[in-house]
């Protein structure tokens, strides 16, 4: 059982996104992104309903740019995975090669799902079928009825339907010439036949267009649904910039098309295509994916994907803390501010979690996980080497200022005290705190025989910090360090040193292993890295 009561593991394991993955969408950015979208198919579908009929004014252009990993394609499969509305073909344009007019069609044609032609088919069989049952004679010839009697029209229809009878040909084009133009009625022979995903006889990009233009039409007529053509990857290729360029000038009825790319493709079609730029420039809606990366979006749509698959109702008090674990991994790995990224890490979690036979995912889970699948990596700027776990406790334990300042004092003292082990500097000569009015925290002497005093200074105002630097008296030490999180400058008489959280985060888990015996050989030079980092050797 993996952690929340889950029966699987609900993160995706494969770099790109599978059908069953996008079935889930998370994150305010993606929401309005589909939003968006849904908005141009319900109004193109009010549109067209209500005159009855497409025209050459029924078409829609949308685009959808951002960055690698911001989740676009996962945004346009989700939309093809379960918009109910229209009737949706996704093509990758990345995975076509040779990529030029003909396998651009083929692929696009390839898109429609094995589903929506068999709805296409019993729509169109159940249109014969009930012209026969009114008594047109050429659609009951269509389905081949004996002249002995037997099986009744539905019968025959049913078995046509499941493909396990064979058309008339010659009945099925006269009962449809007239009622159909050319392409449309090739169409419908192909979709009746099962051969929908022959495109061997187009020769031309008109031929494309007039098919795709059948399709749409079609589709409405049919099914009452419009059409949505999402291209993925779009670039600046020859003839996927012809391509575009003709479908959108064609105006294919009851059709949106959606177009996927990323800023830098972007700006080649710019460069090398400018009438399709220009065309772009002009979509009716243009979707732009930025802060999809944010952590507020990043967090949701990592706890959407538990969310959608949990069956526990009390795991809305466990989304705090796993947010709380994932803003730990986000601010400090830039590696992992993508979704893509994020969600690798929290497939690898669950993984590990369910070995671990743990309930909630664990600062251990995450720490083995960086260790496995991302072996080597580490805390930027951390001396110490501090293991993710621990990392991720600390940041957790310490955010009180208060809390945080009197541990680093702590850690100050007993890092002077371990170089003195290390023959570095004198031993302190006593440790002096808060209650003898003062800001200084230990006093040594270096090797040079100066007399070294230190001060830890840190509030979650830094305009107090400051004031509290101006005041502190070095107790006639030859030399003055502060250490703080002000972000400021020293003077000729004090060493100021601007500290982050890394490097508190770092202090306090030495102190930690000092206090309970645990510095080992190889932490030593590390520790006397950390030392001189502060100016305490």
């Amino acid at each position: 059982m993996y952690p929340y009561n889950l029966k699987d593991n609900p993160y995706p394991s494969s770099p790109t996104p599978t059908i069953l993955d996008v079935k889930t969408l998370g994150g305010p950015r993606h929401n309005d992104a589909k939003k968006a979208v849904l908005n141009a198919i319900k109004d193109l579908s009010n549109k067209v309903s209500n005159e009855r009929g497409a025209n050459a004014r029924d078409f829609r252009l949308i685009t959808v740019i951002q960055d690698i990993g911001a989740g676009k394609t996962h945004l346009a499969l989700h939309i093809k995975s379960t918009q109910i509305d229209s009737i949706c073909s996704y093509v990758d344009l990345s995975t076509i090669s040779p990529k030029n007019l003909d396998s651009l069609y083929t692929a696009l044609i390839g898109g429609f799902s094995e589903e929506y032609i068999k709805q296409l088919k019993s729509a169109l069989v159940g249109y014969i079928k009930g012209n026969a049952l009114t008594g047109n004679r050429l659609a009951k010839k269509v389905f081949r009825p004996s002249f002995f009697g037997g099986k009744s029209i539905e019968n025959l229809a049913e078995e046509v339907l499941k493909s396990k009878r064979i058309p008339d040909t010659n009945a099925l084009n006269e009962f449809l010439t007239g009622k159909f133009s050319v392409n449309e009625r090739i169409i419908l022979k192909q979709v009746i036949f099962d051969d929908f995903k022959n495109t061997s006889n187009i020769h031309n990009l008109e031929e494309m267009l007039a098919r795709l233009s059948a399709i749409a039409t079609l589709n409405l007529r049919f099914l009452n649904k419009i059409t949505l053509l999402e291209i993925d990857e779009f670039d600046a290729n020859t003839d996927a910039c012809d391509f575009v360029k003709a479908v959108i000038n064609a105006h294919l009825p009851s059709t949106i098309m959606l177009l996927i790319t990323t800023p830098s493709l972007y700006s080649d079609v710019k460069n090398v295509a400018p009438s399709v730029y220009d065309r772009l420039e002009k979509a009716n809606y243009k979707i732009d994916l930025a802060g999809s990366n944010s952590f507020d979006e990043v967090s949701d749509i990592v706890l959407e994907y538990i969310r959608r698959n949990v069956k526990d109702l009390t795991f809305e008090t466990y989304e705090n803390d796993i947010a709380r674990k994932v803003k730990v991994i986000y601010n400090e790995f830039q590696e992992f501010r993508s979704i893509r990224s994020m969600l690798n890490i929290m497939y690898h979690v669950m993984e590990i979690a369910r070995k671990q036979n743990t309930d909630t995912i664990t600062e251990e889970a995450l720490d083995e996980t960086i260790k496995q699948a991302y072996p080597g990596l580490r805390v930027r700027g951390s001396i110490m080497n501090v293991p993710i776990s621990e990392f991720i406790k600390i940041r957790r334990d310490y955010i009180d200022s208060t809390i945080l300042e009197s541990n680093v004092k702590d850690a100050i003292k007993n890092l002077v005290v371990f170089a003195h082990e290390q023959g570095k500097v004198s031993k302190p000569e006593r440790p002096i705190g808060q209650s003898d009015g003062t800001n200084v925290d230990t006093l040594y002497k270096d090797l040079s025989g100066s007399k070294v005093a230190v001060a830890v200074i840190i509030d979650k105002d830094h305009g107090k910090s400051i004031e509290k630097i101006s005041n502190t008296d070095g107790m006639g030490a030859d030399k003055l360090v502060v250490l703080t999180n002000a972000h400021t400058d020293g003077t000729d008489d004090t060493s100021v040193i601007n500290i982050d959280k890394c490097k508190m985060i770092d202090l306090i888990y030495f102190n930690k292993k000092y206090k309970n015996d645990d510095i080992i050989d190889t932490d030593s030079d590390r520790v006397l890295m950390l030392a001189k980092s502060v100016l305490i050797c």
